[in-house]
């Protein structure tokens, strides 16, 4: 149902426009400035002219015998919905819908809310969460190597594999790593390396799509690699 490939394609292509934007601005920091949160909306901004709908910030679907708050459940970065759906179906919130007629007078006819043909069910959309990664970082501005690299390679990506994995309702995700580094065959080395580290701790991760581009080097990253790296669910 999601092509891997297609998703990377449509992703590289805003980081390429925006790259070029900066460039065209001659703007003193590149796209390998940005922060993760904002580099959030940039990729959700690819998916604007796509049949598929994307949403930002998007609630866990499933949940244990008592139903969380908003601030007890874990939020995704970027969910796509399929084709023609506008809005994702929300179980917590059918659930609080069908407790809510609890004690009235519409308890003896209250049920479960369905789920409406503009809804997109969490097990059709497409969950996915995104990690940035420098090996040179902006602190205040300013740039210089990352000392964490390695360690923000390996831990960010693996904790986000076992996220999405752990919630039975979610049947389609991956994990997007956004790579800034000196040299292409770098980036693709790196994440090859994230790749066999989870394998070989027998984490749940498919076959992993790659795709690099050029950025303009202000802070000593001359390449963007981005690995889509989906789950077997």
């Amino acid at each position: 149902m999601w092509s891997h490939a297609e998703i990377l394609d449509t992703i590289k292509g805003q980081l390429e426009r925006e790259n070029q934007a900066s460039v065209a601005q001659q703007a003193v920091r590149g796209i390998d400035s940005l922060r993760e949160t904002h580099l959030h909306p940039l990729i959700a901004q690819a998916f604007s002219g796509d049949e598929s709908n994307a949403i930002r910030e998007v609630y866990y679907p499933s949940f244990d015998s008592v139903l969380p708050k908003g601030s007890q459940r874990d939020r995704c970065d970027l969910v796509l919905l399929s084709h023609e759906k506008k809005s994702l179906y929300d179980p917590v919130d059918a659930h609080k819908t069908l407790q809510s007629a609890s004690g009235t007078l519409f308890e003896p006819v209250a049920s479960l809310p369905t789920i409406e043909s503009h809804e997109c069910h969490p097990s059709e959309a497409m969950w996915i969460e995104i990690k940035m990664v420098a090996q040179h970082r902006y602190v205040e501005g300013v740039p210089g190597p990352n000392t964490k690299y390695a360690h923000e390679l390996l831990s960010g990506p693996r904790a986000d594999v076992v996220k999405l994995a752990a919630d039975p309702m979610i049947r389609n995700a991956g994990v997007l790593v956004v790579l800034f580094n000196e040299l292409e065959e770098a980036g693709i080395h790196d994440l090859s390396m994230t790749m066999r580290e989870m394998i070989d701790q027998d984490l749940p991760v498919g076959m992993p799509e790659y795709a690099s581009l050029p950025i303009q080097d202000l802070g000593g990253n001359a390449w963007c690699t981005l690995g889509l790296i989906p789950l077997r669910l």
